[in-house]
């Protein structure tokens, strides 16, 4: 659609409804006189006929002659035409004419509706008097007594007619005049209005080039409040714009500062995959200019398969994507933690990547000494030494009387001591496992699995004794998997005293085994301890199995742990091709689940 100017809206608008509204009240008055006057004369001739009725009654059953007569004078004296009609709409008499020379009146309206017993009106030309006439019909009783005629009057509405039509033309008149003010006033008020917005039109213009200092004019003479607060309004758009495009200036050259002074190496690409800009430190990891590389296309200048895909899972995905990446770099490979976030513009589409890569190359030379700590010291050590205490105590408060019980009590010991000497050999695997520059590979056999469980939870039987919580196994009993068994039962044990530990006493805590279809759909085996702790908070959920990571660092050192139980658990379900996974809700107890594939 074209646009119009407002004065164009403006202007023709106003002069119309004027002109509707005056043509409406000309017509309303019009027809509402017309009515008035057509009713009043309505009701005078029907008086005039209610007061010749009983006269006519009489006359009509007498002297036809005499009774013509009466007809004739009676209509001259009242200029009135007069009508008298039978039944069967015969002319028995008229003012005016020779009934032997009438038509036949029975089809006229007004007579019929007489002869059917009411009052009947109507209002058409006259083709015997030649004007246009009021008729008005009331029934009477004429010749014979038992016979109903129809008495009609009629008089001419030829002057109200003329009347109103004299009306008609003084109302044209002063419509005109109305119309005309109104055309004048419309013409001056848009004009009013329009000039001003025109100023702030020119002025919008001058700020879109950059102008921004008084862009319209706030006090002209006869200004409307409104306009002037416009105007108003839009130099102090322009003062905050100015003070806008000052401030996005200082901000700007502020985090160009930050980007430049960086010491992580930072990258941003477009979403055609060009290089927006690089500081310059990611100029000195990837040996390259930091102000030449603009407008390239990533693959010119990273050329590392790893990040080239981690930009377009990021990219398509529209999501964040963190990875550790390996780069060459000469003698020793560089780790990094490489973090792509997504640039969104105002309506969350894609527009970019800002890629951030951290250097954990000392971090991961920190990491191994970590983890050959974690080989000597592990809080794991502790769970057969506890068991051989508590079985050596039992014997020492009386047990050494019951030889068939203090046999099994101390091959228990002998068990757990092997027990233990074998948690050192295989903390030691698990050390070789997490090295990620090679490690000797773990003996997995297919093998039943709820063994395993008893196992651990006999294991554990002493500590849930100790504080009131019942252990219990469920599920299938027949599922089997390709295991090392005394690796998984460390791994259940550590879950199973985690549940113990944080359990309240009284509570219960279930060690399931079930089938289930991983999500390529192989069958896979599912060990979910689940307790009623206090659970988890969501956002401990992600970094739980990371070593050394604590929820609750004061309550963890009460107890005893070290950060390292679900550490171990994640990398003995990866030992067995597996995953770890936790589901808990705070106040609502946790549900750990070790995957395995099925055998």
């Amino acid at each position: 659609m074209r646009n119009v100017r407002l004065f164009w809206q403006i202007f023709p608008a106003c002069v119309g409804i004027t002109l509707l509204a005056t043509v409406l009240i000309a017509w309303l008055a019009t027809t509402t006189g017309h009515s008035f006057f057509l009713h009043h004369l309505e009701g005078e001739i029907r008086e005039r006929a209610l007061l010749l009725e009983p006269t006519i009654t009489i006359l009509s059953k007498g002297d036809p002659e005499r009774f013509a007569e009466f007809v004739r004078q009676t209509g001259r004296r009242a200029a009135t035409r007069i009508t008298v009609i039978d039944r069967d709409g015969r002319v028995l008499a008229d003012s005016s004419e020779d009934p032997q020379l009438m038509d036949n009146h029975g089809g006229r309206p007004e007579v019929a509706e007489a002869l059917a017993g009411a009052t009947g009106f109507a209002v058409r030309p006259s083709r015997t008097v030649g004007e246009s006439m009021l008729y008005a019909a009331v029934p009477v009783e004429v010749v014979e007594t038992d016979r109903r005629g129809v008495l009609r009057l009629a008089i001419p509405v030829t002057p109200v007619e003329a009347m109103l039509a004299s009306l008609n033309w003084k109302f044209a008149a002063i419509g005109l005049a109305v119309v005309g003010l109104a055309a004048l006033l419309s013409y001056t008020s848009a004009r009013r209005i329009s000039r001003p917005l025109e100023e702030m039109r020119l002025g919008a213009e001058r700020l879109a080039r950059g102008e921004t200092m008084q862009l319209a004019p706030a006090g002209g003479e006869g200004l409307s409040t409104e306009m002037a607060a416009l105007a108003a309004a839009l130099n102090r758009m322009g003062a905050e714009i100015d003070r806008r495009i000052r401030l996005m200036v200082q901000q700007r050259n502020e985090l160009e500062a930050m980007f430049a002074s960086m010491a992580d190496p930072v990258v941003a690409i477009d979403a055609e995959r060009r290089v927006i800009r690089l500081n310059q430190a990611a100029a000195t990891l990837f040996n390259l200019p930091a102000e030449g590389v603009q407008g390239k296309a990533v693959e010119g200048v990273l050329r590392h398969a790893e990040l080239l895909d981690l930009i377009d899972r990021t990219l398509a995905d529209n999501s964040r994507q963190d990875r550790r990446v390996s780069l060459p770099t000469g003698t020793e490979p560089v780790l990094l933690q490489t973090r792509a976030v997504p640039l969104r513009d105002e309506q969350e589409r894609s527009m970019g990547v800002l890629l951030v890569l951290h250097d954990l190359t000392r971090l991961n030379r920190l990491e191994h000494i970590r983890q050959d700590f974690v080989a000597n010291v592990s809080h794991e050590l502790k769970t057969p030494i506890t068991a051989i205490r508590g079985y050596v105590e039992t014997l020492l408060d009386g047990a050494l009387e019951d030889t068939d019980n203090a046999r099994r009590f101390l091959d228990i010991v002998l068990r757990q001591a092997g027990r233990l000497d074998a948690i050192v050999d295989d903390l030691l695997t698990l050390s070789r496992i997490e090295n990620r520059d090679g490690h000797e590979a773990i003996t997995l056999a297919p093998a039943p699995v709820r063994p395993v469980l008893e196992s651990a939870v006999q294991t554990c039987a002493v500590q849930a004794a100790e504080r009131g919580i019942e252990v219990r196994v469920e599920g299938d009993g027949g599922l089997r998997a390709a295991i090392n068994a005394p690796l998984l039962e460390q791994a259940v044990i550590n879950l199973l005293q985690n549940a113990v530990t944080y359990s309240p006493p009284g509570a219960r805590v279930v060690l399931r085994c079930e089938a289930g279809t991983s999500e390529t759909g192989e069958g896979e085996v599912r060990l979910r301890v689940s307790d009623n702790g206090p659970g988890i908070g969501r956002e401990h959920l992600g970094r739980l199995f990371e070593r050394f990571y604590r929820c609750d660092r004061a309550r963890s050192r009460d107890q005893g742990g070290t950060g390292l139980g679900l550490s171990i658990v994640k990398h003995i379900a990866q030992a067995h091709h597996g995953a770890v996974a936790v589901d808990s809700t705070p106040g609502q107890g946790s549900t750990f689940t070790i995957s395995l594939p099925a055998a």
